[in-house]
């Protein structure tokens, strides 16, 4: 359970380098090998050190979790990975940094893909931009290129991947459905640049830096969104064949991602929620306007749910008498499932209760739920200020909209 905050943490090995490396390379020996350049062993080299640092770090905190019990040696725990991420994150920006002059000289050689994906994912911001755009230039052609783009989530949080999307779209020898997979994957990409660009510094800068930021607010996020909309609205009058995932049509994940864009963007009026708590009493979202609201849809049987309610707890704690609510929705079938966690953890606020079909019911469909937990910040006006924020982030956010909210509150 704790290994899947842990991914959250260390944003280490991500979509685009696991299929590229599988198998670990081989460690270089004290000279390469005959038909291996130098600079291959180099790169091969440095990968091998990063996941190696990765690996070390995620057994470690495995252990540490395993052996904390109390809520404040989890919370040392968690502390422990924030910090060990940050210094993963730094020393992981200078490999990348240090491998970017053989990258240059060797940009057009397909052994040097695997540098390249490295300094994607683990550069600075100037550096993935750079790595992407040699990328773009020289290994379209790399199957593995083809299939990250198609699959992965759009990555807001990168440089470089919308040049490669376009470029591989730009191309003719593109069947049917990998024209669509590409489409999807750009719309989804530009949806995420319009939020970030859209969203409070204090809610993402730990995120993705203040150097992507600062670029990406460049760009009319407005223009952005138009962008997406097309492109998912294309795919859905096309009713274009083919699943996204097994059993995933695409047709039907653009509806939900253009009805998101629509409904659920950052900026947009939150949707009303009218329903029952767990108790079986009334309860709407809108209650709860004029102060900032934690929407948080969880599941009884969500481990990473019931950490974040613990970060919840301190929340609601160091906001007491402010304009600030920790709001519920449960996606349980079964009710006294998660009225035994509340009662277990002690969660004084409420919960909306989404009824015997659970996710799959009317409530969790109009907010496009599809893990848990899935995180909306509402302000005091009703409107959706930041999704899928957790740990300092949202500390810092909640800083800033609770302030707002009391300047604007009646005197």
């Amino acid at each position: 359970m704790r290994c899947v905050l842990f991914g959250a943490v260390f944003c280490g090995v991500s979509f685009l380098l696991n299929p590229a490396l599988a198998d670990p390379p081989t460690p270089p020996a004290s000279s390469p090998p005959r038909d291996q350049p130098a600079w291959v062993a180099e790169i091969e080299a440095a990968v091998k050190v990063q996941k190696g640092r990765e690996r070390k770090m995620y057994e470690e905190y495995a252990a540490r979790g395993g052996k904390a019990k109390a809520p404040a040696e989890q919370d040392a725990v968690d502390k422990w990975a924030a910090d060990a991420g940050e210094e993963l994150k730094t020393t992981d920006r200078a490999a990348a940094r240090a491998l970017m002059p053989l990258l240059r000289e060797h940009a057009a050689d397909p052994q040097v893909y695997m540098g390249l994906a490295f300094a994607t994912m683990h550069g600075g911001s100037d550096d993935r931009e750079e790595a992407g755009a040699l990328m773009g230039r020289h290994h379209l052609s790399n199957p593995i290129v083809l299939s990250w783009a198609q699959f992965g989530r759009g990555g807001g949080c990168d440089d470089f991947r919308e040049p490669i999307i376009r470029g591989l779209l730009a191309e003719r020898a593109r069947t049917p459905k990998e024209r669509a997979l590409l489409q999807f994957a750009l719309a989804v990409h530009l949806k995420e640049k319009a939020e970030v660009a859209r969203m409070s510094d204090p809610s993402i800068a730990r995120r993705y830096g203040r150097d992507f930021i600062s670029k990406v607010r460049k760009r009319d996020a407005a223009k952005l969104e138009v962008e997406a909309l097309g492109i998912l609205d294309q795919l859905v009058a096309k009713q274009v064949p083919g699943e996204l995932h097994r059993g995933v049509s695409i047709v039907e994940r653009a509806k939900e991602e253009a009805y998101e864009v629509r409904h659920l963007a950052v900026g947009k009026k939150a949707p009303e929620v009218v329903g029952e708590d767990l108790d079986g009493r009334a309860m709407k979202l809108s209650d709860y306007r004029g102060k900032v609201a934690v929407l948080t849809f969880w599941h009884s049987r969500c481990g990473p749910c019931h950490v974040f309610a613990r970060q919840e707890l301190k929340l609601v704690a160091r906001f007491a008498g402010r304009p600030f609510a920790a709001v519920g929705a449960n996606v349980d079938e079964d009710r006294d499932a998660a009225k035994a966690v509340v009662e277990g953890l002690k969660l004084p606020w409420r919960s909306f209760w989404c009824g015997p079909k659970g996710n799959a019911g009317e409530v969790p469909r109009a907010w496009n739920v599809s893990g848990w937990p899935t995180v909306y910040v509402i302000d005091h006006a009703g409107v959706i200020r930041a999704k899928a924020v957790r740990g300092p982030e949202l500390d810092g956010l909640l800083d800033e909209l609770v302030k707002k909210a009391e300047a604007d509150a009646p005197r």
